[in-house]
Protein backbone atom coordinates (compact mmCIF):
# COMPACT_ATOMS: atom_id res chain seq x y z
CA UNK A 1 0.00 0.00 0.00
CA UNK A 2 1.68 3.42 -1.07
CA UNK A 3 2.17 5.90 1.59
CA UNK A 4 1.88 10.02 0.95
CA UNK A 5 4.99 11.76 2.25
CA UNK A 6 2.49 13.05 4.78
CA UNK A 7 0.79 10.92 7.24
CA UNK A 8 -2.17 11.65 9.34
CA UNK A 9 -2.20 8.56 12.42
CA UNK A 10 -5.80 7.93 14.07
CA UNK A 11 -4.72 6.69 17.63
CA UNK A 12 -2.20 6.94 19.83
CA UNK A 13 -1.55 3.81 21.53
CA UNK A 14 0.60 0.79 21.23
CA UNK A 15 -0.17 0.34 17.06
CA UNK A 16 -0.62 4.01 16.47
CA UNK A 17 3.26 5.05 17.81
CA UNK A 18 4.97 2.09 16.47
CA UNK A 19 3.63 2.94 13.46
CA UNK A 20 4.38 6.07 13.30
CA UNK A 21 8.14 5.75 14.44
CA UNK A 22 8.20 3.22 11.82
CA UNK A 23 6.92 5.89 8.99
CA UNK A 24 9.07 8.39 10.62
CA UNK A 25 12.04 6.22 10.08
CA UNK A 26 11.25 5.85 6.61
CA UNK A 27 10.88 9.87 5.74
CA UNK A 28 7.58 10.64 6.24
CA UNK A 29 6.51 13.58 8.09
CA UNK A 30 3.72 12.20 10.76
CA UNK A 31 1.02 13.71 12.66
CA UNK A 32 -0.83 11.47 15.66
CA UNK A 33 -4.21 12.32 16.86
CA UNK A 34 -4.64 11.04 20.04
CA UNK A 35 -8.32 11.62 21.42
CA UNK A 36 -7.32 10.73 25.51
CA UNK A 37 -5.04 12.60 27.61
CA UNK A 38 -2.25 9.56 27.53
CA UNK A 39 -0.18 8.18 24.84
CA UNK A 40 0.88 4.59 24.39
CA UNK A 41 -2.02 2.76 26.40
CA UNK A 42 -2.03 0.19 27.48
CA UNK A 43 1.88 -0.53 27.02
CA UNK A 44 3.14 -0.73 30.36
CA UNK A 45 5.10 2.70 31.52
CA UNK A 46 8.96 2.21 30.59
CA UNK A 47 7.42 0.80 27.34
CA UNK A 48 5.10 3.87 27.12
CA UNK A 49 7.81 6.14 27.61
CA UNK A 50 10.28 5.20 25.42
CA UNK A 51 7.65 4.75 22.48
CA UNK A 52 6.77 8.18 22.80
CA UNK A 53 10.54 9.12 23.07
CA UNK A 54 11.20 7.57 20.29
CA UNK A 55 8.42 8.90 18.08
CA UNK A 56 9.31 12.51 18.82
CA UNK A 57 13.02 12.37 18.43
CA UNK A 58 12.08 11.16 14.94
CA UNK A 59 10.15 14.05 14.48
CA UNK A 60 6.34 12.87 14.47
CA UNK A 61 4.36 15.41 15.88
CA UNK A 62 1.39 14.00 19.33
CA UNK A 63 -1.51 15.64 19.47
CA UNK A 64 -3.29 15.12 22.35
CA UNK A 65 -7.05 15.01 23.62
CA UNK A 66 -7.50 15.65 19.35
CA UNK A 67 -11.14 14.34 18.42
CA UNK A 68 -11.16 13.90 14.36
CA UNK A 69 -13.92 15.56 12.85
CA UNK A 70 -13.39 14.71 9.50
CA UNK A 71 -11.45 13.49 6.78
CA UNK A 72 -10.68 15.48 3.57
CA UNK A 73 -7.97 14.28 0.76
CA UNK A 74 -5.99 16.76 2.13
CA UNK A 75 -6.36 16.67 5.68
CA UNK A 76 -7.98 15.74 9.23
CA UNK A 77 -9.88 18.40 10.86
CA UNK A 78 -9.70 17.54 14.54
CA UNK A 79 -11.26 19.43 17.56
CA UNK A 80 -8.82 19.82 20.63
CA UNK A 81 -11.01 22.15 23.79
CA UNK A 82 -13.22 24.38 22.23
CA UNK A 83 -11.49 24.72 19.02
CA UNK A 84 -10.76 23.06 15.65
CA UNK A 85 -7.13 22.50 14.15
CA UNK A 86 -6.17 20.58 10.78
CA UNK A 87 -3.11 18.10 10.54
CA UNK A 88 -2.22 17.90 6.75
CA UNK A 89 -1.75 14.53 5.14
CA UNK A 90 -1.55 12.87 2.16
CA UNK A 91 -2.25 9.76 4.17
CA UNK A 92 -5.00 8.87 6.86
CA UNK A 93 -4.15 5.44 8.78
CA UNK A 94 -6.73 4.84 11.82
CA UNK A 95 -4.89 2.41 14.34
CA UNK A 96 -7.23 2.31 17.17
CA UNK A 97 -8.80 -0.53 18.69
CA UNK A 98 -6.43 -3.41 17.57
CA UNK A 99 -7.58 -7.30 18.40
CA UNK A 100 -6.80 -10.23 17.19
CA UNK A 101 -8.26 -11.79 14.81
CA UNK A 102 -7.60 -15.94 13.35
CA UNK A 103 -10.54 -16.18 11.32
CA UNK A 104 -8.95 -15.98 7.81
CA UNK A 105 -6.37 -18.58 9.19
CA UNK A 106 -8.81 -20.63 10.58
CA UNK A 107 -10.89 -21.10 7.34
CA UNK A 108 -7.54 -21.88 5.26
CA UNK A 109 -7.01 -24.96 8.06
CA UNK A 110 -10.26 -25.96 8.06
CA UNK A 111 -9.95 -26.32 3.98
CA UNK A 112 -6.52 -28.24 4.78
CA UNK A 113 -3.74 -25.94 4.42
CA UNK A 114 -0.56 -25.42 6.71
CA UNK A 115 -1.02 -22.00 8.22
CA UNK A 116 1.03 -20.31 10.03
CA UNK A 117 -0.41 -16.98 12.23
CA UNK A 118 1.92 -14.24 13.02
CA UNK A 119 1.80 -10.72 14.95
CA UNK A 120 -1.09 -8.96 15.93
CA UNK A 121 -3.07 -11.80 14.20
CA UNK A 122 -2.16 -14.46 16.82
CA UNK A 123 -1.71 -12.34 19.85
CA UNK A 124 -1.72 -7.66 19.78
CA UNK A 125 1.52 -7.44 21.39
CA UNK A 126 5.09 -5.27 20.49
CA UNK A 127 6.27 -4.82 17.20
CA UNK A 128 9.36 -6.59 17.88
CA UNK A 129 7.07 -9.63 19.35
CA UNK A 130 5.53 -9.31 15.81
CA UNK A 131 8.60 -9.54 13.69
CA UNK A 132 10.34 -12.42 15.63
CA UNK A 133 7.06 -14.44 15.17
CA UNK A 134 7.52 -14.11 11.61
CA UNK A 135 11.13 -14.80 11.60
CA UNK A 136 10.79 -18.34 13.49
CA UNK A 137 7.80 -18.99 11.07
CA UNK A 138 10.20 -18.05 8.17
CA UNK A 139 13.07 -19.89 9.64
CA UNK A 140 10.51 -23.61 9.55
CA UNK A 141 9.68 -22.73 6.35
Amino acid sequence: MPVGRRVVVIGGGLVGLELAEYLAERGRVVTVLEEGKHLGLPMAMPRRWTAVRNATSHGVTLVREATPVSISKVSVRYRAGEQEFEARGDSVIIASEVAPDRSFADRLADRGLNVKVVGDAANVGYIEGAMHSAHEVAREL
